[in-house]
């Protein structure tokens, strides 16, 4: 059995085409390898390294929102994309150079030895790899686009992500010891390095996939037109205006978990990876399956109004945490995982329901420019007021519930109220797939998760004994 079979059980009956089915299996398996490098760039890794650098709360804002507004060349790159057709070049060229600079960001503190030339360093770095990146995402979500069967989108979405998942669950406890026990910034350095040969390796994986199945550019179609599209019909553009609020409210606080907990609660990589990574992952494996069906199902819009709105609540738990504190951790993450997940997979099958097939480059350039520049100026925003009421909270010495509320936990609970009315206000404006409303949606979704549980009760059910 080719390795690639080891992927395709969910949707395997519903492609007919043999070579579509093989690429399919291709990109999972690629992303698969490539997760190393989404794992070691990600949360826990880059965070601590960021601080072990010297990047207080505005610099690492700033490291964080630079390679995120680095998104906005996706404006050119989709240009390019529709006026040239050379989707698979692009994405090859950009996806090697983004990988190698990872590597090269693995051995900062060995270039540069003094401190601020190693955060400008880091931040040139990592915003040349968000540059090569926008190589990358115009031509793989069009290739998604129109590979992926429109009925099995969401069977496919978490098939991948699954797999992705378990990637990064034993990826994660290497990164936790290697953090934690392995000298000066050895581990980092190993980290970062393994994770940019892998994704040099995932990229070179699509050479044996044919992305000539990319629509051609329509006669009279041009970038402006199709950006002028977007905002024609209330479908996109309530899109675009709910995610780019969106973004903005995520980015305001979201970032700064990881290193609230590093950093002022004093919790060791270790305990991060393993009661954060590790857990959320574990969740997210054993959920990710269920969420793909249900938005083949019922569509986008009501799972990811569950998904927001659980994903905002369980921020709470911050408010009660205090240092060396453990269970913040392992709850935002359990609990994170199982809504998390459908919120991802709900945002991938958003990108390809909301956009167009003959204009997805543009379509998905304007989505990255809106989000870009609202997570970029959310990052910014975000660590300049932490910075800023650092010294303000300290000397009013407030409490919640019997633990110290500092300025990271007032900008949690602004975060909280304004992630909430974005979901409340702006995302039932949102187009959904399938022809419902959401209190049908609902009403399906409770029934059919009513009725497996009953079905999964009576298959483990012992008999009792008369």
């Amino acid at each position: 059995m080719s390795v690639y079979r080891l992927f395709d059980r969910a949707y395997r009956g519903h492609v007919h085409d043999s070579e579509v089915l093989r690429n399919l299996n291709i990109i999972i398996l690629a992303a698969a390898v490539g997760m190393l490098l989404a794992t070691a760039q990600g949360g826990v890794a880059f965070t601590g390294y960021a601080s072990t650098l010297g990047a207080g709360e505005f610099a690492f804002g700033l490291i964080s929102a630079l390679p995120v507004l680095a998104s906005l060349l996706q404006i050119p790159v989709s240009y390019l994309a529709v006026k040239t057709g050379k989707y698979k070049r692009m994405f090859m060229i950009g996806g090697v150079i983004q990988r190698l600079t990872w590597v090269v960001v693995a051995f900062i503190p060995y270039m540069f030895p003094v401190g601020q030339s190693r955060i400008w360093s880091l931040i040139v770095l990592v915003t040349l790899a968000a540059m090569a990146g926008s190589f990358v995402v115009i031509p793989s979500v069009t290739l998604l686009g129109s590979m992926v069967p429109i009925d099995i989108r969401g069977r496919f979405v978490a098939a991948r992500q699954k797999v992705c998942t378990a990637v990064s669950l034993l990826f994660g406890v290497g990164i936790a010891f290697a953090l934690d026990y392995l000298p000066g910034f050895l581990g980092y350095t190993l980290v970062f390095t393994i994770g940019g040969v892998a994704g040099i390796v995932e990229i070179l994986m699509y050479s044996g996939i044919n992305f000539s199945g990319i629509p051609d550019k329509p006669e009279g179609f041009s970038i402006s037109k199709g950006i002028k599209d977007c905002f024609k019909t209330p479908k996109t553009r309530n899109y675009l205006l709910y995610w780019t609020l969106w973004f903005f409210a995520i980015y305001l606080n979201a970032p700064f978990i990881t290193k609230y907990a590093i950093d002022v609660l004093s919790i060791s990589y270790t305990s991060m990876i393993i009661f954060g990574a590790l857990v959320s992952q574990v969740m997210m494996f054993i959920t990710i399956s269920r969420w793909g069906v249900f938005l083949d199902r019922y569509g986008s819009v009501p799972l990811m109004l569950i998904a927001t709105l659980s994903t905002t609540a369980i921020i709470s738990v911050w408010l009660f945490a205090v240092p060396g504190s453990v269970w913040p951790v392992f709850v935002f993450n359990f609990l994170g995982g199982i809504v998390w997940s459908g919120h991802d997979a709900c945002m991938v099958n958003m990108q390809f329901s909301h956009t167009p097939s003959e204009g997805r480059p543009a379509a998905l350039a304007v989505y990255a420019v809106f989000t870009s520049i609202a997570a970029g100026a959310a990052l910014i925003l975000g660590g300049a007021v932490l910075e800023l009421l650092s010294p303000v909270m300290e000397r009013a010495s407030l409490t919640f519930a019997g633990t110290p509320f500092d300025h990271y936990k007032l900008v949690f609970v602004i975060a909280i109220i304004l992630r909430f009315t974005v979901i409340l206000v702006f995302l039932p404006r949102v187009w959904n797939e399938k022809d419902m409303t959401l209190r049908e949606s609902y009403i399906k979704v409770f029934h059919d998760t009513s009725n497996r549980l009953k079905y999964t009760y009576s298959r483990i059910r012992i008999p009792r004994r008369k």
